[in-house]
């Protein structure tokens, strides 16, 4: 697998699985490697091995999941013009390793739908001068777009806003061929009033009672591992 952006390492060759369960996914993970799944494009789910360490290189770039990848599998001709992407990934809760991937195939020269972290740039004098505080209500959006043309990010510009001033949709900044899919209407960043230190107090109070109440019970160890053993979520035949 590697990266289809410049400068990113040669690519190496993924294995197919061919044992399922937890019992055989946790062995691969003692030794490095992740299972996985590959779909779309119309071809049948194929359960295959990842190089851990490779992953994590490949998804250690500005484009984040939305990178595109030469997923290279021994035995399996990749269409001409194709790519995948990470469609989801699943981690450990504590520890962060992955503990299973699902790849998709897309056609690179076909427009897909794919979603697009929002970006907070500029100065405020709301929060500079006023002691105002930045709310991002929306932090992902959705675009459409080329699999070649997805923008790192999205820009939401607050330059000059004051306390209570709104930037919506319609005013982030988007590439040429990339549609924004979102109600332009809709609020992405406000410059929300400085909280005064009672109501801190008070907020913070209310958190903590109501924290005590959501408190899990600790996780058996054997329910801990039956969890990091779970296979990958279902796949889709259709690319989304």
């Amino acid at each position: 697998m590697r990266s289809l952006a410049p400068g990113r390492p040669a690519g190496f060759a993924n294995k197919r699985r061919e044992e399922f369960g937890s019992g055989p996914a946790r062995r691969l993970r003692e030794q490095g490697i992740v299972p996985g799944v590959v779909y779309g494009m119309g071809k049948e789910a194929l359960p295959i091995a990842v190089r851990a360490d490779q992953l994590e290189e490949a998804l250690r770039t500005e484009q984040g999941l939305n990178v595109l990848l030469d997923l290279q599998i021994a035995g399996v001709e990749v269409e001409e013009g194709a790519a995948a992407i990470v469609k989801e990934i699943q981690r450990h809760p504590i520890r962060r390793n992955a503990l299973s991937v699902d790849f998709q195939w897309i056609s690179l020269k076909e427009t897909g739908i794919f979603s697009v972290p929002v970006q907070v740039e500029g100065t405020a004098p709301g929060v500079v001068a006023d002691g105002g505080v930045v709310d991002q209500i929306i932090h992902e959006v959705e675009v459409r777009c080329l699999p070649t043309n997805i923008p790192d990010h999205l820009v939401a510009d607050i330059t000059g806003l004051r306390i209570g001033d709104t930037v919506h949709a319609e005013a982030l900044q988007a590439p040429e061929g990339v549609e924004i899919l979102i109600d332009p209407a809709e609020t992405v960043v406000s410059i929300a009033a400085p909280i005064k230190e009672e109501d801190l107090e008070v907020r913070v109070s209310e958190e903590m009672l109501a924290g005590l109440e959501e408190i899990p019970v600790e996780l058996e160890e054997e329910e801990l591992e039956l969890a990091e053993g779970e296979e990958p979520a279902e796949a889709e035949e259709e690319s989304k």
